[in-house]
């Protein structure tokens, strides 16, 4: 037996009939009963209570129950294990039996349908029960009349409108169906606003495109479904600035429509509508990555309707002024930048640790401390990301892109818990850039202490590198020395390329496979560099150089070098300083691997 404050409070709900959302009824129930300080032992009280707490349109990832409603809460404990309040757990035979007799005595529409909802919902799941269609009918008509009393909005009864028209089919209602329809059309005009598109386009979803054959609509209910619609479209590009957002929401509806009847002209009319939609709005050309986001929206668009020539033309036609939307393609570029005091002490430590004091180290000696200075540990940078993701969460909640220099996007992921791995090439190539100024600090004291002549015939200690590359070593020695960064950069890649190559021949790896005339083709760069041969190479440091080198040379998240110099993508940054140092330091990594004889056979050892 519920409480008597609880009973009074129910009792003032039915005489005033009152629009009142769940979840203020959840909260009022719960500070009647002091349920967040007292644990609710009287079973009519507890089913009062979580009645209100369950989320309804629950999507049922992680712990759903494969039901419509849901836990408003779920977390993980220590163990790993998820927590979930409320709980279907809590749902049994007693408190589905006084839900539906709440949901009988109920005179306010909005908890009968509440009390009805959750009974048709759990008790097939918690009672291994038939759905109950007398139920479902309750569920409906508290549904219309709360919708035609007004007693939710705009939203709300739209969500109850599809939840009921949901049941009224499973259950082969056609009476029900029939009231429902005209229901959504006079609670769609009731409060559509053309700014809100949430609050239109519905009822044509629904009655038109969605329900084909399972609902009867009459030709002249459609037509002015569909007239409504064109008319919407019509005020909406009537605008001096149109929003392409409503715009695509009335495409999005009027598009399959045409296209299921065939009627091509329409369809182009429509479509054309959005991309002139997008054309004309101010912000959506006010930078050249929203211009490239729009154009890319437009591609997949014309690619659903690609059976069409109209679509196939317009299709081609965007994706040639995407690659070349040259200065209009460029975004807004905001410069973040942070100071990093170094004093003379610690630039000092620094060179000591890498040339030795009064630099008495060997250039071998050096060329192997610059190479462990410079390659970033990966499991530091994993436990890096994983403390920014929990001290900055909003960073890695929304997708990234990575765009090229002409504007056009090279790649997009997702949030972090979709994409983790990107979002760790990601920050591994920041903290790359980070190391650049004491990357130079190196460089700038090994071209004062050594020639470049002593470097070439270092870096050739390694079987590696062939006799034949002697030449190519020399002369991007040479330029790296005289501070030619293009040069450098440009024999450098090719190099080690082959150079990642050849250490498959020396182990007796294959670096090629079978082409489709008869022949052979060589393994690419990203094949090569993730088989295992580098890390198994490099021993303790394997993990580290092969992910590092696949970062600086094949990742489109990373820098992806080898990529851009092969296809003339973003041809700027080969002639800066700290493109040529990675690379640079890349061919020191691979001038390491030495040849030894062990038993006769060919190794290759760190």
């Amino acid at each position: 037996m519920i409480r008597k404050s609880l009973q009074d409070y129910f009792a003032d709900l039915e005489r005033k009939i009152e629009p009142i959302e769940d979840y203020v009824l959840g909260e009022k129930i719960g500070e009647i009963l002091n349920a967040k300080q007292e644990k609710l032992t009287d079973k009519e009280e507890l089913a009062e209570y979580i009645a209100f707490q369950f989320m309804a349109q629950y999507p049922n990832n992680n712990v759903g129950w494969g039901t419509y409603h849901g836990p408003m809460i779920v977390w993980k404990n220590d163990q790993g294990q998820f927590t979930e309040f409320p709980s279907i757990k809590q749902v049994d035979q007693e408190i589905l039996a006084y839900w539906r007799k709440r949901a009988d005595e109920c005179k306010h529409p909005i908890l009968a349908y509440r009390y009805a909802d959750l009974v048709f919902d759990f008790e097939p799941v918690v009672l291994n029960k038939s759905i109950d269609f007398t139920v479902a009918q309750k569920v409906i008509d508290s549904a219309i009349e709360i919708c035609n009393s007004g007693l939710d909005d705009g939203l709300g009864c739209k969500d109850k409108l599809d939840r009921s028209l949901g049941l009224a089919i499973k259950i082969n209602d056609s009476t029900r169906i029939q009231g429902l329809i005209e229901t959504v059309i006079t609670i769609e005009k009731k409060y559509t606003e053309d700014d809100k598109p949430g609050l239109w386009g519905y009822a044509f979803q629904w009655l038109v495109l969605d329900k084909t054959g399972k609902i009867i609509i009459k030709d002249d209910e459609k037509n002015k479904l569909l007239a409504d619609l064109e008319d919407r479209l019509k005020r909406l590009m009537a605008l001096e600035d149109p929003d392409p957002w409503c715009v695509e929401c009335a495409v999005r509806l009027l598009a399959p429509y045409y296209s299921a009847t065939k009627d091509e002209e329409n369809l182009k009319r429509v479509i054309d509508n959005l991309e002139a939609a997008f054309r004309k709005n101010k912000y959506a050309n006010s930078d050249g990555m929203l211009v490239s986001n729009y154009l890319e929206k437009l591609i997949n668009i014309y690619l659903e309707y690609i059976s069409f020539q109209f679509a196939k033309d317009a299709r081609a036609r965007i994706v040639n002024e995407l690659s070349n939307l040259g200065e209009r393609g460029k975004f807004a570029m905001h410069e973040v930048s942070t100071e990093i005091k170094l004093t003379k002490d610690n630039i000092d430590k620094f060179t000591s640790s890498i040339f030795g004091e009064n630099n008495s180290n060997s250039l071998e000696t050096v060329i192997a401390r610059i190479v462990g200075n410079f390659v970033l540990r990966k499991q530091s940078v994993v436990d890096q990301l994983n403390n920014l993701s929990k001290d900055h969460p909003l960073m890695y909640l929304v997708g990234h892109v990575m765009a090229s220099e002409e504007g056009y996007p090279i790649v997009k992921f997702g949030p972090i818990n979709d994409d983790y791995d990107k979002h760790l090439l990601e920050n591994f190539s920041r903290n790359l850039h980070f190391q650049a100024v004491f990357l130079r600090m190196a460089f700038e004291k090994i071209r004062q202490l050594y020639t470049s002549e002593q470097f070439t015939e270092a870096i050739l200690q390694s079987p590696v590198f062939r006799a034949e590359d002697k030449s190519y070593i020399s002369k991007l020695s040479k330029s790296f020395w005289d501070k030619g960064y293009l040069t450098t950069c440009c024999l450098s890649i090719p190099l080690i390329e082959d150079a990642v190559r050849n250490l498959y021949r020396i182990n007796n790896h294959t670096y090629i496979k079978p082409n489709d005339e008869g022949g052979y083709d060589v393994l690419s760069l990203d094949q090569l560099l993730s088989r295992g041969l580098i890390k198994a190479v490099f021993r303790t440091m394997g993990e580290n150089i092969e992910y590092y080198l696949r970062v600086l040379l094949t990742e489109r998240v990373g820098w992806n070098l080898r990529n851009n110099f092969a296809h003339g993508i973003n041809k700027g940054i080969f002639e800066g300083e700290d493109v040529a140092n990675r690379l640079i330091h890349v061919l020191m990594c691979l001038s390491l691997v030495k040849k030894q004889k062990v038993d006769d056979a060919s190794i290759i050892k760190k």
